[in-house]
Formats: C-alpha cells, sequence, structure tokens
C-alpha cells in the first residue's frame, strides 16, 4: 500500500461507525414504548366507551328510579357505539404483531 492509502485506511477506521449506536437503539425503544403505550391506551378508552353506552342504554331506568333528572339518550347511544366499534378497530390492527411480543 502506499502513503496515501496507508493515510486514507486510518482515517476510515477513525471515522467509522461504532459497533452499537445507543442513541438509535434507544430512540427506537422509545418509538416502539410509545406505540405500546398508545395501543393500551386506546383499548382501555374503547372500553371506556363501551360501558358508557351500555350505562346509557340500559341504566336509564335505573337512574330515572333513583331521583336523578334523566334526559333522552336515545341520540347518543349509536354515536357512542360507532366510537367504541372504530376504538376496537384501532387496537385490533395496531396490535403489534406477533414476533414483536
Amino acid at each position: 500500500m502506499t502513503d496515501a492509502e496507508t493515510r486514507l485506511a486510518a482515517f476510515w477506521v477513525e471515522t467509522g461507525a461504532p459497533p452499537r449506536d445507543l442513541v438509535f437503539e434507544l430512540g427506537v425503544q422509545q418509538a416502539i414504548a410509545r406505540r405500546r403505550v398508545l395501543i393500551d391506551v386506546a383499548g382501555l378508552a374503547a372500553g371506556v366507551l363501551v360501558v358508557g353506552a351500555f350505562v346509557l342504554a340500559f341504566g336509564r331506568d335505573a337512574l330515572a328510579g333513583a331521583g336523578v333528572p334523566v334526559s333522552s339518550f336515545d341520540a347518543v347511544g349509536p354515536v357512542l357505539a360507532a366510537v367504541a366499534a372504530i376504538g376496537a378497530a384501532m387496537v385490533w390492527f395496531g396490535r403489534a404483531p406477533a414476533d414483536e411480543a
């Protein structure tokens, strides 16, 4: 090898990437953790909406018997059901692949 090639080889060794890039690894792990938290929150929100729709659909008579003034919830039920279905779809399609878990 010539002197120029030796200097160039030394330069490439000095500027080479580290065998492990911890900043990149932590960034990927943070993105995975954020995705899992969002999936868990979406599942919890969908469950709360389903329970809320159930309460509004079947709990109206129980609330009226308890002396709580109740207005008509007929328009709210289908909306809550649609939001719950969308939340369930978000959880289903946003779940981690089998090889990631």
